[in-house]
């Protein structure tokens, strides 16, 4: 460690907890009451503490991969059943 590099103080016991879970939010809940601090200052040490610990980095990042295969999927659905919406009304809706 360099002069210049301070180490953050640990996070508290229930955001670590959170964290080990998965549930970021929680963790960031946790510090902004322990500590007293804003939203974005606990986002932040909450972010630091995953940068740092390599199994954590590694599972929130399985975990955004996983939403963003999810919303990829219900964008999918979506798009099918519009396209086989529209095409019922030209083809299939009307009767002559």
């Amino acid at each position: 460690m360099h002069d210049t590099e301070v180490e953050d103080p640990p996070l508290p016991a229930a955001a670590v907890a959170a964290l080990s879970t998965g549930h970021k939010i929680e963790a960031i809940k946790y510090v902004r009451e322990a500590e007293g601090l804003g939203l974005m200052e606990a986002k932040q040490r909450v972010d630091a503490y995953v940068e740092r610990d390599p199994v954590l980095k590694a599972q929130f990042a399985e975990q955004q991969l996983r939403m963003k295969r999810r919303l990829i999927q219900w964008v999918l659905m979506i798009d099918l059943l519009l396209i086989a919406a529209v095409a019922w009304y030209f083809f299939g809706g009307q009767k002559m």
